[in-house]
């Protein structure tokens, strides 16, 4: 048992060292920012590009082979539950940032996703391909990504809005690469090796990952108060000592702990704001996977070719990266809360009167520009809302408790939609009523996320 404990508190330290981080602050802060981008390459930028799966799984395992007819293809519930895995070990692997630190999380979440994947290559069942590809290559992504997403907001105090998009493209960037990769390799080694291969590639290349994975040490924050409380001082406003300490530690009170002074898990899950907020992001998520994983298949219910709908698909997956940056940016000046609601308007709007009308390719390439633009803003506005409501203190693991509702609508979502679409048929009829029912979900989140906003305040035109 000591040996064990020996051996976790060796491995907690995987990452960059404390002391390479307090010699070399502005160095350490480049290689997490780096690597927190790769790992959104590697980790969600496999379940972005999942749809080449999908083809192949559908062709492998639809119901016109196995001679069941006027039922749901078995093969959808493989994406479905590896994003629900995905989602679930978000929660679970926030928690674990706090025990092991967030280089031996990262480290954990490389094993599983290229055993997972690996172990996929074997499989011959679809029950098989869930437990694999699904449950636990889902999971592996889940837990890189808690760490990646959430850790750069920790060692810049300015322009997290800028950065944090940054990192967030590699998704974007993922989806783009590895989709054309993965369906090079299934050409040249048939689905079975090409699986086995991303398995080994994406376990070296987020082991390495996780190396770069670190927190900000403690002693650089008490630098910054310090200097926090001098500029205050020197301001020449004829402020007291004692009046400028007061303001400077209101100013890291809100960066600690947000525009709600909590402190604790249980706190944060009895607030209003957490609450709007879960709404709001579990189903814009759920919305963002159903276009993203069936519009190449609707572009064909319209009439378009294969190919207009792979090129469709892989504008809109280029879009996020220029969205994610450009809102970003923008957040730092307008603020997080602000942005988020701005950008899902937009993307309410897009669905109802860009995608459900739509029957042309030009009018499908606008809606995936402006789906990616500002749909794909989503995942770098969940951390900085939250870093905007409950502060820098304890961020993966709020951003893990959005998890737990995810994981039911996620996983329902694409079932849902499924059912809509060859329900009703595959002549236009049933994609029009999916673009509907995503407009919709996305209307709804667009209503919880002005709810935070005037919960938090209801002057309009304040920074929030």
């Amino acid at each position: 048992m000591n040996c064990i404990k020996k051996t976790l508190g060796r491995l907690q330290h995987v990452g960059i060292s404390k002391t390479f981080s307090l010699a070399h602050p502005h160095a350490a802060a480049g290689l997490v920012v780096l690597a927190s981008f790769a790992g959104m390459f590697l980790g969600p930028g496999l379940t972005n590009s999942y749809g080449v799966f999908e083809e192949e799984y559908e062709n492998l395992y639809s119901n016109s082979r196995t001679g069941a007819k006027g039922s749901i293809s078995p093969a959808i519930s493989i994406g479905a539950v590896h994003l629900a895995s995905n989602y679930l070990f978000t929660t679970i692997a926030g928690a674990l940032c706090e025990r092991l630190g967030m280089g031996l999380t990262t480290f954990i979440g490389a094993i599983m996703v290229g055993t997972g994947l690996f172990t996929a290559g074997f499989c011959t069942k679809v029950w098989q391909l869930v437990l694999t590809q699904g449950v636990l290559a889902g999971a592996g992504v889940g837990t890189v990504f808690i760490v990646v997403s959430t850790i750069p907001t920790s060692w810049f105090s300015k322009n997290q809005g800028f950065l944090i998009g940054l990192v967030h493209s590699g998704s974007g960037v993922g989806g783009l690469v590895l989709a054309p990769l993965t369906r090079f390799l299934i050409n040249t080694h048939e689905l079975s090796g090409s699986v086995k291969i991303l398995g080994l590639a994406l376990a070296a290349g987020l082991s390495v990952i996780s190396l770069g994975m670190a927190s900000k040490p403690d002693e650089l924050f008490d630098q910054e108060d310090e200097d926090s409380i001098d500029a205050v001082s020197s301001t020449g406003d004829n402020l007291s000592e004692h009046k400028a300490s007061s303001l400077a530690k209101k100013r890291m009170s809100v960066r600690s702990f947000g525009v709600r002074d909590v402190r604790s898990t249980g706190g944060v899950l009895r607030s209003q704001e957490f609450w709007y907020l879960n709404v709001a992001v579990m189903l814009a998520e759920a919305a963002f996977y159903v276009v993203l994983f069936f519009l190449p298949v609707f572009s064909i219910g319209i009439g378009l070719s294969s190919e207009q709908g792979a090129l469709i698909t892989g504008v809109a997956n280029g879009a996020t990266i220029i969205g994610r940056i450009a809102t970003g940016y923008v957040a730092d000046v307008a603020g997080n809360i602000n942005m988020f609601l701005v950008t899902h308007l937009l993307v309410t709007l897009s669905c109802l009167f860009l995608w459900f009308p739509a029957k042309s390719f030009t009018v499908m390439m606008v809606f995936a520009c402006t789906f990616g633009l500002f749909a794909g803003s989503l995942t770098p506005m969940v951390p900085l809302c939250s870093v905007t409501l409950f502060g820098q203190n304890g961020l993966a693991n709020n951003v893990g408790l959005l998890g737990i509702g995810m994981v039911l609508t996620t996983s329902a979502a694409p079932v849902v939609a499924r059912v809509f679409y060859e329900k009703l048929g595959q002549n236009g009829g049933g994609y029009g009523t999916v673009a509907l029912l995503c407009g919709g979900i996305y209307f709804v989140a667009t209503v919880s996320i002005f709810a935070l906003r005037m919960c938090v305040s209801r002057r309009l035109w304040t920074k929030i």
